[in-house]
């Protein structure tokens, strides 16, 4: 909104001249629609750049926590001086974006470095731990359901506090960042800096790997990575075509809010609470999938659900491209709402069920870091390529069919991988060995719970 009242038009809503074509004068040689994807852009690279060392100073050395605490007060830090917008800090609100963007990602690598043990189940009689499915199904349903469900509250709290006290859409911003800040190091506080006796701060963990004599962390984490592709290559080759896919899927999802936002801000021409009431439908319907998502798992298996909502997310994507013809087809746009919300829910509940499934079940921890990786690696792509179109084209609609176009690629990528099931019986056929998943307490820090646990999650 600042970029386009920068760059000498009406943003939306502002007046009976508002330009329903969107405006195409330039600030600092870009239209004001490309700013969004721009900072987005740039904070992808940065976060893809920075969270393979992440990952691995996690691995290597004893900085897990301190990590994830470094991370965690610079996200909020910057968040909090976001709060600051205006129309002459505009800008440099712009670039922090980018810093907060990185922070963000580097901190989700420290925090989901404590997810592998839990959904290990305990035997009767033994220390040992087994990983057990529909536990692990549970946790990614209850991880995205808590993260979503964070997401509604706090945006009804903006838009009451925003309609209650009169507040324009700057302000509104401004109250956004505040907020979100002060949350964040609430949170943060007590789950990084918390005392570690209690049940959800995160322990201390020390090196899980060694670095060999003379090496380097950055050298060490690009041998990492070769290396770990290059046994899922020898053992687990269907792993990898995941990956690849994934890497393409994600940054479809990934990139949907931003550049929904774009569209309803170019091509529907809405205003900030029509948007910001859209986004809360979306997260509000995407709550009670990923809630029954382990039941459609438990059915269909991992692997199918997962598809299955790439599949559906498409779908539902083209027909609103064609079907939101512009401001006049407002109202349609609510009946799109709970079809997205539903895709969301299940794409990031059966995510992470049908990855460990492909990957040896006796090294599931080793290769989460490429799973992250993966996850991230393309984020930036998207955004990127809505801005370059966006530059020389007139087309406000292409932001959705963008999305689409990375959701396709990857479907014959899966396709490729294939079937768990299919992938664990060559595996024992040709090699005879099984994999049993079996970790004992020492293994993931758990032996003594009074120096830290995992609560936290």
């Amino acid at each position: 909104r600042l970029a386009t009242v920068a760059a000498g038009c009406r943003p939306p809503g502002a007046g009976d001249d508002d330009d329903p074509k969107g405006c195409h004068d330039t600030i600092y040689g870009l239209k004001p629609s490309s700013f969004l994807t721009v900072i987005i852009t740039v904070g992808q690279l940065f976060a893809s750049c920075a969270m393979p060392f992440v990952g691995a100073a996690v691995d290597y050395t004893s900085w897990r926590r301190t990590m994830g605490a470094a991370s965690a007060w610079l996200l909020c830090g910057t968040t909090l001086v976001q709060a600051m917008i205006s129309r002459e800090t505009w800008a440099w609100v712009a670039i922090l974006q980018t810093v907060s963007i990185a922070s963000y990602f580097c901190h989700s690598v420290a925090t989901l470095s404590y997810l592998p043990g839990l959904s290990l189940v305990k035997q009767e009689g033994s220390d040992e731990l087994v990983d057990d499915e529909e536990e692990r199904f549970k946790v990614n349903a209850a991880s995205s359901v808590w993260a979503m469900s964070g997401q509604v509250i706090t945006l009804l709290l903006i838009a009451t506090l925003s309609v209650a006290a009169g507040l324009g859409p700057i302000n509104t911003a401004a109250l956004a960042q505040l907020l979100a800040g002060l949350f964040c190091a609430g949170v943060y506080g007590s789950i990084w800096t918390g005392s570690r006796g209690t049940s959800c701060a995160f322990g201390e963990y020390p090196a899980t790997k060694s670095l060999p004599a003379g090496a380097t962390l950055f050298m060490t984490t690009i041998r990492e990575v070769k290396d770990s592709w290059r046994t899922l290559k020898r053992r687990r080759p269907a792993a990898r075509w995941f990956l690849v896919g994934y890497a393409f899927a994600s940054a479809g999802f990934g990139s949907f809010g931003t550049l929904a936002v774009v569209f309803m801000h170019d091509h529907m021409r809405a205003d900030a609470a029509t948007t910001v009431f859209t986004i809360v439908l979306v997260i509000v319907f995407a709550v009670p999938a990923s809630a029954a998502s382990p039941r459609c798992m438990k059915k269909f298996g991992a692997r199918k659900t997962f598809i299955a909502s790439v599949i559906y997310m498409i779908g539902i994507t083209l027909a609103a491209t064609f079907a939101l013809c512009g401001p006049k087809c407002t109202a349609i746009t609510y009946v799109f709402c709970p079809l997205w919300g539903f895709g969301f829910g299940v794409f990031y509940s059966a995510n992470n069920a049908y990855w460990t499934e492909l990957v040896p079940r006796d090294a599931i921890s080793q290769f989460m870091s490429l799973y992250y990786f993966a996850a991230q690696i393309l984020g930036w792509a998207p955004p990127a390529a809505y801005t370059v179109l966006n530059q020389f084209l007139k087309e406000t609609h292409l932001s959705l069919l963008i999305t689409c176009l990375w959701l396709a690629i990857s479907l014959p990528l899966f396709h490729k991988a294939g079937d768990s099931s299919a992938v664990h019986m060559k595996e024992e056929s040709s090699d005879g060995l099984m994999f049993p998943p079996r970790i004992t307490l020492a293994d993931v820090g758990l032996a003594d719970k009074k120096e830290g646990g995992n609560g936290g999650l």
